[in-house]
């Protein structure tokens, strides 16, 4: 079966499977024979009507079809197959002969087959008319692969039977349908769907348009989308509740630029109005009537209503996401915050300085920290009490907090110690801050005892990456408390900055 080459492989043993299956779908041989000389490399008007004149069921579809209202435009009735190939064309002859394989009602079938045969024909009017729209030149061979997308569905029922409709979810869950057929065959109808229209010869693009009937909306291939979109409309005619049906499908449609609610409007009153006479044509009950206008109308008010509960369920989502992201920075504030004078705790100061000290080695700028010991600050607490501390090391951090720059980090290191990270900062800008931090202790007291101002004077070392080859922020900070025991051993209440020792001394 050459055709076969130009499609993707059925799974080994499906294959063997329906090729030696005796009860798959089959076309009369006149049917068969309009197909074959559509595949003649120049095929002729003459020779479809001599081959449809020879059975009587291909030329009353054929003559009923050139004589309906979407082929005789008023024109006079035709009586000769010669003559209505003529007026529909060679397309819409083939889409005849492949007619007779739509599924019919019989006391064997397992399936609904009305359905199917009811989705077939809306489908096929659907993609043609979209076609109008979008490819003009492609809608008569549209017709015909829209016509034939399910007859794979046919062939699974040949196959498997009550198995095969046992395994899978009601027809009218289409995608559904597909998933469950990949699961138990390893692939679905509309690849089976293409092996059998090959085996009944009809053209290579016609097998490929079947497989390319499944799939998602999108713009790009305009024969896809009419496909695609058929099947679609087909389904939501055919449901239970159309509206929210066509609801949903507007929904999707919302993504594809090139279709609009106008579009859809014009090929819902096209297929109204061609429906009845095309059930005729290929006897099969007609599909329900539905308003269109009335249907789409309130497909459009409901996916409103649709969207109208998305938006305020995405602004409760949203409240919900700032309360936590709320939540969240506060849980962070605390995490890295001394919970008594509320300056950086000691955990996060070294994680930032860890990160400024890289980056300033990286791209060479200065950094200098701070080490700052409030004096005898044990005294304090042994004679005024721990509570009476906590008062002091609080006034201290929110004087620290207010004289640093908005680019340095002020923490508490740890007991009465606090750290001060300074980026692009050399020693004698943070000597400046040192000298306002002594002068303020100086002049302003931070508590009052026995109804006494108390000042409190403080050592403070400050070491640069300018004054040492310091292997890592550690390092930095210890210098920079190596400055501040300098200060402590000199007296007390007072600066230094960290000096290298000399290797000679």
């Amino acid at each position: 079966m050459a055709g076969l080459a130009n499609l993707p492989p059925l799974p080994d043993t499906l294959r063997t499977r329906l090729a030696e299956c005796r009860t798959l779908p089959s076309l009369p041989a006149a049917a068969a024979r309009v197909i074959a000389i559509a595949r003649s490399p120049d095929p002729c008007l003459g020779d479809y009507a001599r081959t449809i004149g020879q059975d009587p069921a291909l030329t009353l579809r054929l003559l009923s079809m050139a004589n309906s209202a979407s082929y005789s435009r008023g024109g006079n009735p035709v009586s000769t197959c010669l003559d209505g190939v003529s007026r529909i064309g060679l397309d819409a002859t083939l889409a005849i002969a492949l007619s007779f394989g739509l599924p019919r009602p019989g006391k064997n079938a397992v399936l609904d087959h009305e359905y199917l045969c009811q989705r077939a024909i809306i489908a096929a009017t659907a993609t043609q008319e979209l076609a109008q729209h979008l490819c003009p030149h492609e809608a008569p061979q549209l017709f015909t692969t829209a016509l034939l997308q399910d007859i794979g569905i046919l062939a699974f029922e040949a196959l498997d039977g009550d198995a095969y409709a046992a395994h899978i979810p009601d027809l009218r869950q289409h995608q559904k349908l597909s998933e469950a057929e990949n699961e138990r065959y390893g692939c679905d109808h509309a690849l089976v769907g293409a092996w059998l229209a090959v085996s009944w010869g009809v053209p290579s693009p016609i097998a490929v348009g079947i497989i390319d009937s499944h799939g998602p909306l999108a713009d790009g291939d305009a024969r896809k989308l009419c496909l695609r979109l058929s099947c679609r409309i087909a389904d939501c005619w055919l449901a239970a509740d159309s509206a929210s049906a066509f609801s949903a499908l507007l929904r999707q449609l919302a993504s594809v630029a090139s279709l609009d609610i106008v579009m859809l409007m014009t090929v819902m009153q096209e297929l109204q109005h061609r429906l009845p006479s095309l059930a005729r044509l290929f006897e099969i009950t007609c599909p329900p009537a539905i308003d269109s206008t009335h249907l789409l109308a309130e497909a459009k008010e409901l996916l409103f209503e649709q969207n109208l509960r998305m938006t305020i369920r995405l602004a409760e989502q949203q409240r919900e996401l700032e309360a936590l992201h709320a939540s969240h920075v506060v849980l962070d504030e605390q995490h890295r915050t001394d919970h008594l004078t509320q300056l950086a705790n000691r955990p996060w100061l070294e994680k930032r300085l860890e990160q400024h000290f890289d980056c300033a080695k990286r791209a060479r700028q200065p950094l200098a920290v701070m080490f700052i010991d409030l004096d005898h600050f044990k005294l304090i607490n042994d004679r005024f009490g721990h509570r009476f501390g906590d008062e002091v090391l609080i006034h201290f951090a929110a004087a620290l907090n207010n004289m640093v720059r908005e680019s340095d980090i002020a923490g508490r290191y740890g007991g009465e110690e606090f750290l001060v990270i300074m980026p692009n900062t050399r020693r004698q800008q943070a000597g400046i801050l040192a000298d306002r931090i002594r002068q303020y202790l100086t002049s302003q007291p931070l508590a009052q005892a026995d109804g006494e101002p108390l000042h409190v004077t403080a050592s403070i070392g400050i070491a640069d990456l300018e004054d040492g080859e310091f292997e890592d922020a550690a390092a930095l900070v210890d210098a920079a408390d190596q400055a501040m025991y300098g200060v402590k051993h000199g007296g007390r209440d007072g600066v230094a900055h960290y000096e290298e020792p000399d290797p000679s001394a």
